[in-house]
């Protein structure tokens, strides 16, 4: 499947940020081509992949906020604290 196949079936590419091992979880983080951030978890023994696909309308052009919507590595912190 081609990019822009997922592009015309409605799912959006999001990229890795940050992987973080808190116990036995792996968690990664995603910014997505839209500027919103996502969140996945797994098993610590497997990888984070560097792309996530997620099905949903992107944000419009102008709700796009690329300054104020990435994740920082306090929020990452607090999380893997949780």
């Amino acid at each position: 499947m081609h990019i822009f196949d997922l592009a015309m079936a409605g799912l959006m590419a999001c990229s890795i940020q940050f992987n973080v091992i808190a116990g036995d979880e792996r968690m990664c983080f995603y910014q997505c081509k839209d500027s919103t951030k996502e969140f996945a978890r797994t098993n610590k023994e497997y990888q984070c992949p560097n792309k996530l696909y997620v099905e949903r309308k992107p944000l419009p052009f102008k709700e796009q906020d690329w300054k104020n919507n990435r994740w920082t590595k306090d929020q990452v912190e607090d999380m893997k604290d949780d």
